[in-house]
């Protein structure tokens, strides 16, 4: 059996089992949970060495770009509790 048939989507091995630490990559908004890269891979000189060209390969292929603002939201988050919060002044 191949291995795509066990993997799950957005799921990847290197990042799970061979390199950990990669997970400082990762962004998680604190309030829906929605996960994805940082920006932060995307600056020029982050790919200068090789472990950083795979982590960036792996994350590009399995997640998509989550920026978070100084609270740790989402933008969809961040705009849903700006606009309900204004409110209850």
């Amino acid at each position: 059996m191949s291995h795509s048939k066990h993997t799950k989507r957005g799921y990847s091995l290197y990042i799970e089992k061979w390199n950990r630490s990669v997970k400082k990559y990762i962004n998680t908004c604190a309030i829906c949970g929605q996960s994805g890269y940082s920006p932060v891979i995307e600056q020029e000189n982050f790919c200068d060495s090789f472990e950083n060209k795979i982590i960036y390969k792996e994350l590009l292929k399995t997640l998509r770009k989550l920026e978070l603002d100084e609270l740790g939201r989402c933008k969809i988050c961040a705009n849903v509790q700006d606009r309900h919060g204004s409110g209850l002044r």
